[in-house]
């Protein structure tokens, strides 16, 4: 095994760094039945609520505004809509009929918020896995991982179809056997909450090293890791196709500046820098791993 295995340190920073929440269902997952759907834009938080009124009837409410202190907040007035259009009516424009007070989120992480209602209630929400389920398996899928090392970006495509026994520190491998491929959730040891992914070859050659927080159908906070120097350099993941085949076109990374992850520097790109110069020692075990499981694959 190269000098690719030798220590990193995370230098926890989450408060910091700027990020945007993940679009799509949020909600808390002890209260079923009412939620939100988050949407942004460019710095635009376009917020649909569904909910009741205390005497029973459903009620939906929508804010909107910006999104505030580097993606870890939001605040605006629930405003209430009357008179629209029914299911199977014509349409018929909607007319505002004041609001039921404010709403404020503090989102934690990308998935992940506190949530502050009319009336001083707080609760805690979450972007909702529907479909996915937990890793393992939730890496099921295509993956593109883009980096930049040198002025050039690179994209490695993976795709995951199989589980393999966990490593120690690990909740168990998602493997790409073609590719000597794995991701494996950390749930103990300094890189507790991340993913760490790794290829190379059956020889023990290691070729590319990440490190992530797991967003559902994208990466956040990654980076990727030099085999042979130990420098990192922002990378992002996207899932372009889930395991059941469908394909998602509009998650391939795209090439319009700013937007881009590779314009970005790797401690903006992460909130949980990675020391330059060096390794997690779980990259040793979770490539030893993988590599007697697919040559066991391949008997």
């Amino acid at each position: 095994m190269r000098a690719f295995l030798l220590i990193l340190t995370f230098c926890f920073a989450t408060t910091a760094a700027a990020f945007q929440p993940r679009i799509g269902l949020w909600g808390n997952t002890s209260e079923g039945g009412s939620g939100y759907m988050i949407d942004i834009q460019n710095g635009t938080v376009v917020l649909t609520a569904y909910s009741y009124e205390a005497s029973g009837p459903a009620q939906w409410y929508l804010a909107s505004g910006p999104l505030l202190n580097g993606g870890h907040g939001f605040s605006a007035t629930l405003d209430k809509y009357v008179n629209g259009q029914c299911i199977s009516c014509p349409y018929r424009a909607a007319t505002l009929q004041g609001n039921d007070g404010s709403i404020t989120i503090n989102f934690v992480s990308e998935t992940l918020a506190t949530l502050s209602l009319p009336g001083g209630r707080t609760t805690t929400i979450q972007a909702f896995d529907f479909g996915y389920g937990p890793l393992p398996a939730g890496m099921f899928g295509e993956w593109i991982f883009v980096y930049d090392n040198g002025g050039t970006t690179f994209a490695n495509r993976y795709n995951f179809t199989t589980t393999v026994a966990a490593t120690s520190t690990g909740s168990g491998i998602a493997t790409d056997v073609g590719r000597v491929a794995g991701c494996e959730l950390q749930i103990s040891g300094s890189l507790a909450g991340s993913v760490i992914c790794v290829d190379g070859d059956l020889a023990g050659n290691l070729q590319n090293g990440f490190v992530f927080r797991y967003g559902l159908d994208e990466t956040f906070g990654g980076v990727w890791v030099s085999p042979s120097s130990g420098s990192q350099s922002a990378m992002k993941g996207f899932r372009v196709t889930s395991k059941d085949g469908t394909i998602r076109r509009s998650d391939v990374p795209p090439d319009d500046g700013s937007a881009h992850p590779m314009k970005m520097s790797a401690a903006a790109a992460t909130a949980d820098k990675v020391a330059p110069g060096t390794i997690p020692p779980e990259f040793a075990e979770l490539a030893a791993r993988l590599r007697g499981a697919l040559r066991e694959a391949r008997q």
